[in-house]
Formats: C-alpha cells, sequence, structure tokens
C-alpha cells in the first residue's frame, strides 16, 4: 500500500491507519459476516436517534434476554410450507390439476384481479381465498362447466415474493426481499437482529400503509414457542421500538438475563418464572436503586409473590447455605481414592493424611492447582495483553522509513498476542515446606498433584537442543545449559528461570549460574529475548514473556 502514496504522505497515513486498526481489534468480538453490503438490500434509511433506554451498557451485568436468537438461522431459509390460515394473494403461484373428462396440469400466477384462468372453464377469483379452502374454490368453478367426471386438485406452489421495510432500534435498517408466508423472525434476522442495548423484543410492530396490522412480542415465541402467523403484502413495513424498562436477575438461575417490560412495575415471581430458578435456589437478594442510593433486601423464596420490581432492579437468586462438601482431586504419583468429598473446612494435611503413597511419591514437592488462581492468572494476562497492544498501535512515527517499520513490527507483536491470548494458565499454588503448607484451606475443585521422584532436570526454550539431563549434585544451570548445546541466538541470556518441582520461580542469569543449583526434577526455562526496535514495547514483552513462562509453563516468543 506505501508504493502507492506520495512518501511526505506515509508519515501521516499509517499512524492513522494504525489507530483505526486498533479501534477494530479493540471490539472483543468476531466480525459479523452479515455486516457486509447485501444484494436484497433495495434501500436503507438513514441513521436513527439514540433514544435513552433503561438497558445497561453491554458487559454490565447479565446479556439481555432473547439477544441470542438473531444468528442467522431464521434467515436462512424462506417458509414454503402449508398454512391454512394464509389467504392466497396476487403474484401467488398455484399448482391446478384437472383428469377425467379435462386434462390439465399448470403452474398458474394469480393475476392482477385476483384471478386464474383455466382453459374452457374461465377465470377463477381466488384472491382472499384460505389455502384450506382453495381446492373446495376451484372445484366449485368447474362444476359449473363439468358436473361430473372431472377431478379436481389445487395447491399453493409459493407465495407472492414481497419487499418488507425494517425499521427502528434493529442493526441493520432496510428494504429486504422474502416470500409472503415467510415469518416475522426471517425479516427481523435479515435486518441483523433486534438490537440488544438499544432495541424491544416485546414492541414489534408489523404495519400496512401506516396502520398497525400485528404487534409481536418475542417473549410469547421465547418462553413458550408462539409466534403470531403474519401474511406480509409488499410495502408492509416492521418496526422495532426502543427498549423499555428492564429489571437483571442472576445467579441460580437458568436464564440469567435482563428482562424487559413496559409497566412501572414488575412481579417479581414473573420475572423469576422467566429466568427459571435452580433446584438449590432457596434465597433471592434485590439490589434497588433509589434516588442514587442502593439498598438490597434478603428474603426466602417463598416471600417472593408481594415483592415487586421497579426499573433498573438487580435480583441474584442464591442458594441458602454454603455446599455441605466440596471435592478435591488428588492425582500424580499415589494409590488409591482418586477424589475426595470433604467438609469445606478441610485442610490440605487432611487430604495428606489420607494419601496412599509408594516410595516414589515426592510429597516435598507437593503441587495445588486452584481454579479462582487460574482465572485471576488469565486475568492479568490478559490486561497486560491489553496494555501492549495498546502500547503498539498507539505509537507514532516521524518519518515514512519509521512508520513502514512499525507496522511491520505491529503486525509481529500483534500475531503473538493473539497467539498468547490462546494460551491456558495452569493456577497453580506455590507451596513452600510441606509442613507448613499443611494448614492450607481447600476450595471446591481444587487438584493436589504428587509429583514422581525423579533425577533429571529439563531444559527447555532458546537452547539448542531442548532435553532432560540426568541430575549431578556438583553441576549448577550453565552446565545444564551447555548439555542441550548453550543458547540460540535469540535466547535472553539474562533471563533464565528455575522452575523447582513444587512450582517456585528462581530468576538466575549470566553472572548468576554459579549460585544456582537445581535440585532432581527442576525444569531450567531460558526466554526468547524480544527483537523489536522500541526499548518500552521490548520491556512489556519481555514481561509478558516472564508472565507466560511462570503461569503457562510454555515458552513462546514473536
Amino acid at each position: 500500500m506505501t508504493g502507492l502514496l506520495p512518501k511526505r504522505l506515509i508519515a501521516i497515513v499509517l499512524p492513522l491507519v494504525l489507530l483505526a486498526g486498533n479501534a477494530a481489534l479493540a471490539q472483543d468480538k468476531p466480525a459479523d459476516p452479515d455486516e457486509a453490503p447485501r444484494e436484497d438490500v433495495l434501500r436503507s434509511p438513514g441513521p436513527e436517534a439514540i433514544a435513552p433506554g433503561t438497558l445497561p451498557e453491554a458487559g454490565d451485568g447479565p446479556p439481555v434476554f432473547g439477544a441470542r436468537i438473531f444468528t442467522g438461522a431464521f434467515s436462512a431459509q424462506p417458509f414454503s410450507g402449508f398454512n391454512p390460515d394464509y389467504q392466497i394473494m396476487i403474484g401467488d403461484q398455484l399448482r391446478v390439476q384437472l383428469w377425467g373428462a379435462v386434462e390439465f396440469s399448470e403452474l398458474l400466477t394469480v393475476d392482477a384481479q385476483g384471478n386464474i384462468f383455466l382453459p374452457q372453464i374461465g377465470p377463477v377469483r381466488v384472491a382472499g381465498v384460505r389455502n384450506d379452502r382453495l381446492t373446495g374454490v376451484v372445484d366449485g368453478r368447474v362444476r359449473q362447466v363439468y358436473r361430473q367426471q372431472v377431478g379436481v386438485y389445487a395447491n399453493l406452489e409459493s407465495a407472492q415474493p414481497v419487499s418488507v421495510l425494517v425499521s427502528g432500534f434493529v442493526r441493520r435498517p432496510g428494504m429486504y426481499r422474502g416470500l409472503s408466508s415467510d415469518s416475522v423472525l426471517y425479516f427481523l434476522d435479515r435486518a441483523g437482529g433486534v438490537d440488544p442495548n438499544r432495541g424491544s423484543f416485546i414492541d414489534i410492530r408489523v404495519q400496512r400503509s401506516g396502520a398497525l396490522r400485528h404487534k409481536v412480542n418475542l417473549y410469547d415465541f421465547l418462553l413458550k414457542g408462539i409466534l403470531p402467523p403474519i401474511q406480509f403484502a409488499d410495502g408492509d413495513a416492521v418496526h422495532v421500538g426502543p427498549v423499555a424498562n428492564s429489571v437483571s436477575v442472576e445467579g441460580a438461575v437458568n436464564n440469567a438475563a435482563r428482562f424487559e417490560f413496559t409497566e412501572d412495575t414488575m412481579p417479581a415471581a414473573r420475572v423469576v418464572g422467566w429466568a427459571s430458578p435452580r433446584p438449590e435456589a432457596t434465597h433471592f437478594r434485590v439490589r434497588r436503586n433509589n434516588a442514587g442510593e442502593t439498598t438490597a433486601e434478603f428474603l426466602p423464596l417463598i416471600a417472593l409473590d408481594p415483592v415487586v420490581l421497579k426499573p433498573g432492579d438487580r435480583l441474584t437468586v442464591i442458594p441458602e447455605d454454603r455446599p455441605q462438601t466440596i471435592v478435591v482431586e488428588v492425582s500424580g504419583e499415589h494409590e488409591g481414592v482418586q477424589e475426595f468429598a470433604v467438609p469445606p473446612n478441610t485442610r490440605l494435611g487432611d487430604i495428606i493424611e489420607q494419601l496412599a503413597l509408594n516410595e516414589r511419591s515426592d510429597l516435598g514437592s507437593i503441587q495445588l492447582f486452584r481454579k479462582s488462581v487460574k482465572e485471576r492468572q488469565r486475568a492479568l494476562l490478559h490486561q497486560a495483553l491489553d496494555r501492549l497492544e495498546h502500547e503498539v498501535w498507539a505509537s507514532r512515527s516521524r518519518t515514512d522509513e519509521e512508520a513502514a517499520l512499525r507496522l511491520k513490527e505491529a503486525e509481529l507483536i500483534q500475531g503473538f498476542i493473539q497467539r498468547a491470548r490462546q494460551l491456558e494458565p495452569q493456577g497453580l499454588v506455590v507451596l513452600g515446606e510441606i509442613d507448613s503448607t499443611r494448614e492450607l484451606y481447600l476450595e471446591d475443585g481444587d487438584i493436589v498433584f504428587i509429583p514422581a521422584k525423579s533425577n533429571l532436570v529439563t531444559v527447555a526454550g532458546e537452547v539448542m537442543f531442548p532435553t532432560a539431563v540426568a541430575w549431578r549434585a556438583d553441576a549448577d544451570v550453565e552446565d545444564y545449559i551447555t548439555k542441550a548445546g548453550g543458547f540460540t541466538r535469540t535466547a535472553d541470556t539474562g533471563d533464565v528461570l528455575l522452575r523447582r518441582t513444587n512450582g517456585e520461580i528462581e530468576k538466575v542469569g549470566v553472572g548468576g549460574f554459579g549460585a544456582a543449583a537445581p535440585r532432581p526434577g527442576d525444569e531450567i526455562m531460558v526466554l526468547p529475548q524480544p527483537n523489536v526496535k522500541n526499548l518500552q514495547l521490548g520491556k512489556a514483552l519481555a514481561e509478558i514473556l516472564f508472565q507466560l513462562a511462570v503461569t503457562t509453563r510454555v515458552i513462546t516468543d514473536l
């Protein structure tokens, strides 16, 4: 691209391109393929003003109820099935067959007068006839000419193509083609669905020539599977109104969501019924926002009936008590039970006393993996990656050559960031001496791992031949790296990590090799040197590489 621009403009254009790229990357969701222009969009009205609503911004609290139904599945296949209430319209195609005294089989189109024409019989008025009465109407007209010995069959082959305007708070307002027999979900899906942060799922109107024909509440479809049959005509409009009032329900429910209602208040029992509490749910808490002051109520579910919710309230369904038991998994070098169901106040020492260890069990290097620690490590890693991504795309260039270099460097780092986001932290809790860790309280889902005794030292990362080396009492870190072929040219000799079997990390360098004493089962990890020109980016990259090595045990490079 830079070859097409004057050199003087490159230094100005490229930073703008980078900033635009950063804005696109900042959206933490995949691109919607339906955002591309479509051939079936005839015209699109101008942008609509965003009316103030009561729904929080995306990401604040649970999702909007119904927001996930518009995925393109409704618009993938038009509806051409039999609907007995469908009324024949001008432009519909009918399959008419006569046999006996007259042989006739043709696909006929209802003309502008609402008729089809049968040879030797004449016009037959079918516009406005219900689908389930079509054969009877045609048969009655044939009997006026042929009294007997003529069989008659008539069937709606395909409905009339129509163009329907979809407006209001949808993602892509516009005019969309379909069939008169298609559902309102078909046309909404073609328009990208209801905008969950601005549009209403309970106030959808179908209008013809400005007059209201139908009012659709999608909650009837979402909760009961009920969708009113609507026969569309060319030029009809589907309008999605602005979002109404809302309350949030979360916690021990199957449908944690923000629910919408048009009244000033809403019975809490009705909303909780929509959310479908789980069997363990016994109590609920309501957080109210009254004139800027947050208040809370805590009550059992049996007291739900008189409670009334107001716009902006948040209801949380919760179990009455803490769990009576927690489950702890034990793996690694031991015999016997793999899972323990124990009280919540169980300590690590209580589990150790029940283990059936063998001669290879390395109890002094016991490891503990915890879900909450894993989630925390993931959050910190993603925060660091977000900061790095911002620094990459926000950096400025003074010359066109520097801008081109920064663009290549940014693309390289962006690929590294994407790969790093896929790595999963282990959630390892670093334990100290075994005697002091016995008092550690366990949590539900903890994994206790008993390593096997080993007489090897593993060397990984930026060495010529990553391998495992037999442990020697007189060998230090430098000796093991030499056994692995020495450093690669991209190795950071100042960032060498010694990972103990119990998860402890020691950072060593060239000057400290002599003092480092690997023990049997330890791992030496040589990190790569970030190959970037910007010193600030290099420092940030080095910190993230260290963080990845410690939390995921994966050594990655640009």
